[in-house]
């Protein structure tokens, strides 16, 4: 299911992409409204809740991708994540577990230890706490932005 939803939202990156450019250059050129940069800090806070929303299904989709990977088929002894562990902690492989949230793929070792595996989980739960994170700042932004406005309209009254 979730591989379903990483191609959709791959296919969703270059409109993505497309939007933002489109929109610079639209604030670029002169003949903007006068409450431009408030509809801006929105509609950024949008794009960056959109982003974070479309790093986070590529990464749900890459998890399971190497989970399904790892239960089936030939060659799927060890993990294709944990291959790249070294030669002496790979022949203590005992399995591997897939973490949702945050994103990630272990290795379970023989006697309990959990071995990080190699792939993009790290960048991906950065990129997806970033964009959140610029969302809610610029959503709070606005907030703060109206209220300042309101009570300046309210002193010049």
């Amino acid at each position: 299911m979730f591989v379903l939803l990483m191609y959709g939202a791959m296919l969703a990156v270059p409109l993505w992409v497309i939007a933002v450019v489109v929109k610079l250059i639209s604030v670029v050129l002169p003949g903007r409204r006068p409450d431009c940069p408030r509809d801006l800090l929105l509609w950024s806070a949008g794009m960056a809740a959109a982003a974070a929303v479309i790093a986070y299904t590529i990464g749900l989709g890459l998890v399971q991708w190497d989970a399904s990977e790892a239960e089936s088929g030939a060659g799927s002894s060890p993990a294709a994540p944990c291959r790249s562990l070294p030669p002496g902690t790979l022949d203590q492989l005992a399995g591997h577990e897939p973490s949702y949230f945050p994103l990630g793929f272990d290795c379970l070792l023989d006697g309990g230890r959990v071995v990080e595996a190699d792939g993009p989980y790290g960048p991906l739960n950065v990129l997806a706490a970033a964009f959140a994170l610029a969302a809610a700042l610029s959503a709070l932004a606005v907030g703060f932005l109206d209220e300042y406005r309101a009570r300046a309209r309210k002193s010049l009254t």
